[in-house]
């Protein structure tokens, strides 16, 4: 079951504000770096090029961790733990949402990519299991 993520946490997932996204390596190591996230009808969001460590961690084992912190109130933070409920390739929105993100963190309507233009993303929808935060 998802759980709701409380409205005190939303201004955290509707500003531009850098998260920490932690998956599962194969020798079982935590995995973390930098991603953009959007929070759409009750579920935060990440994209992410199909060919990178963590899509293949996904692949492999869906649980996660998304840590993000208010970088004008440290005290002010999310973690969700969770899992990939829902991956949608480019045919079903991927390429909009990295837009979309794109749009939300620098002001361009069209993702800039900084490795190869036509990699093919994946979208991520996340199902909640916990929420910590303050």
């Amino acid at each position: 079951m998802t759980e709701q993520i409380s409205e005190k946490f939303h201004d955290l997932l509707t500003r531009p504000i850098l998260c920490a996204f932690t998956t599962i390596n194969p020798d079982g190591q935590p995995h973390t770096v930098p991603v953009w996230c959007d929070y759409e009808d009750g579920h935060v969001r990440i994209n992410s090029p199909i060919d990178t460590k963590k899509a293949h961690n996904i692949k492999r084992n869906d649980k996660l961790s998304l840590l993000i912190i208010d970088p004008q109130n440290s005290g002010h933070w999310l973690e969700v733990q969770g899992h990939v409920g829902e991956t949608r390739d480019e045919a079903h929105g991927a390429r909009d949402h990295i837009n979309k993100l794109s749009q939300k963190y620098t002001g361009n309507p069209v993702y800039q990519s900084r490795g190869d233009a036509n990699e093919q993303r994946e979208m991520y929808v996340i199902e909640v299991t916990k929420i910590n935060g303050y």
